[in-house]
């Protein structure tokens, strides 16, 4: 059974491991859909395309506001500020095409927002995995950070994602792209909002998009 590590040096890394996990399967089903496109239901689809750019954009702008930091004070992170930029390129040439379909569906091109996705397959991949690699507990411990001041970071991490960003859109979309053995512990949330809330109120918003989630919106 899944559970929150107890280690306070495990926690940053075992955050971001479950956030870019959605992120990837959010990749997967976007390209695997493109295959062959809803195109009777185009805007959700690209609805949900648009929920799964802004979701990475705004867990960027949320290490870079929080976790880079501190975290920059020890070690070296501008590595990972390289490639958010890099990415940041692409998802906003892929947020420019899918809002340029939803205004006017002729010019939706399953192909080349395919081809764009591919192109960028690599780079994510590669800095998903290296920024885990370079936060691991191990990591941090040489780098002489506290206990306190690596809870600290997740904390400030996570009050940072809850007051920006779309509760409409990053919640939907995390809460369908998290794995149904973590979604009673991550993120840690109250079970009014994780059954009630989330499902019920954040998700009816744009309840069209979820229908090509890969989990629940509970």
């Amino acid at each position: 059974m899944a559970s929150i590590p107890t280690d306070p040096y495990e926690l940053l890394h075992w955050n971001m491991e479950l956030a870019h996990s959605t992120y990837e399967k959010g990749y997967e089903n976007i390209v695997s859909l493109l295959d062959e496109p809803p195109l009777d239901d185009l805007k959700n689809f690209l609805g949900y395309c648009e929920a799964w750019a802004h979701s990475i954009l705004h867990h960027h702008d949320t290490e870079e506001a929080t976790v880079f930091p501190i975290l920059n004070k020890r070690m070296e992170f501008s590595h990972e500020q390289d490639q958010h930029k890099k990415l940041h390129e692409f998802l906003e040439r892929f947020l420019e095409l899918v809002t340029a379909a939803r205004a006017d569906a002729t010019r939706f091109s399953g192909i080349r927002l395919k081809q764009l996705m591919m192109s960028a397959k690599d780079m994510m991949s590669d800095h998903f995995s290296e920024e885990l690699m370079h936060i691991e507990a191990s990591k941090l411990r040489e780098a002489n950070f506290t206990a306190a001041e690596c809870k600290n970071m997740v904390d400030a991490m996570e009050k940072h994602a809850k007051a920006n960003g779309d509760p409409f859109v990053v919640v939907p979309f995390m809460r369908s792209h998290t794995a149904p053995e973590f979604k009673d512990i991550w993120p840690q949330m109250p079970w009014i909002l994780r059954k009630v809330v989330v499902p019920f109120m954040l998700a009816k918003f744009h309840s069209g998009y979820w229908k090509y989630s890969p989990y629940a919106v509970s």
